[in-house]
This record gives structure tokens, C-alpha cells and sequence, in this order.
């Protein structure tokens, strides 16, 4: 997209959160490729907190009847807010950390929540930058290849990640 690929990619990361389902880390890993991992963080971290924050104001404007829909099945909403029911803070924390989670879809059912905006823009503004400068550094295969010493590497801080959300949603 030549010079206004950078806002190509930001809004690709916005509506990705937001609107399109498709896994945040595919879209950053490809926004690395293109623009190196500097500028893939700060794009990819514009474009993800903006559409965090649009998904969780949609979900609390609009309700049920639209995070429903995002979610393609009422029964898929119910049982993330039974998960986090009593403990949003900390399950929505590792929610947002982790990538094996669908944060985007709970950003909306986050604004169903009473969780007050401060809390949820703190939280995203803290993991997503930890999740996009992982995805940056790791998930790329620049820093810890998927092949040889990596493998293993990689299977250890998996299982960490587990644990530590294991813990704490205890």
C-alpha cells in the first residue's frame, strides 16, 4: 500500500479487534514482516487499543443483543460471563495477556460487565503491549526460532503462562 500502508495496517488492527475475527497475532506477525518489529509495536498497538476500546463502548452502548451477535451464539457469551463473574480484573487480565484467549470478542463482553473504563483501558493498555511486543519478538521466530532450542524453550513458557493464570484465577 506504498505510504499509507502504516494506516492500512493500523486500521487492519483496529477492525480486527473490533468488527473482523481474525487472530491478533497473524495480523502483528504480518505487520512485522512488513515493517519490521519497531514499527509493527506501534502501529499494531494504536490499532489494537483503539479498537479495544471501540468493542468494549459497543458493548456497553449497545448490550447484549449486539455482543451476542459478535459472538455468533448467545450460550458463548453466557459462559464468558460465568468465567469472570466476581474476578473480572484479574480472569480479564490474563484474558487480554494470553493469546490463546479470545480478548477481542471479551473486550465487548467486558462493556456488559460493571467494570468501570479505567480499569479496562489500564488493563489493555498493559497487555496488549506485552501481548503485541510477544508476538513481535517470539511468535515471529526472530528471537526464539520454532526449530531446534526454541522448541523447547517455547513449551516452558506455555506451561509458565498456564500456570500463572491457574494460580491466580484460583
Amino acid at each position: 500500500f506504498g505510504a499509507i500502508g502504516p494506516l492500512v495496517f493500523i486500521a487492519l488492527c483496529f477492525l480486527q479487534v473490533s468488527f473482523i475475527p481474525l487472530p491478533s497475532a497473524a495480523v502483528i506477525i504480518a505487520g512485522a514482516y512488513a515493517f519490521g518489529g519497531g514499527l509493527a509495536f506501534l502501529y499494531g498497538y494504536i490499532g489494537v487499543i483503539a479498537g479495544s476500546i471501540l468493542a468494549f463502548y459497543l458493548g456497553r452502548w449497545l448490550g447484549r443483543p449486539f455482543v451476542n451477535f459478535i459472538a455468533g451464539d448467545k450460550a458463548v457469551v453466557d459462559k464468558w460471563l460465568d468465567k469472570i463473574k466476581k474476578k473480572e480484573n484479574v480472569v480479564l487480565f490474563f484474558i487480554f495477556l494470553f493469546p490463546f484467549f479470545p480478548d477481542d470478542l471479551v473486550c465487548s463482553i467486558a462493556g456488559l460487565t460493571k467494570m468501570k473504563f479505567a480499569n479496562f483501558l489500564w488493563m489493555q493498555l498493559l497487555t496488549r503491549a506485552i501481548q503485541i511486543g510477544a508476538n513481535v519478538l517470539l511468535m515471529s521466530g526472530e528471537l526464539i526460532p520454532y526449530s531446534g532450542w526454541g522448541i523447547p524453550v517455547l513449551i516452558v513458557l506455555g506451561i509458565a503462562a498456564i500456570a500463572a493464570f491457574v494460580v491466580c484465577y484460583i
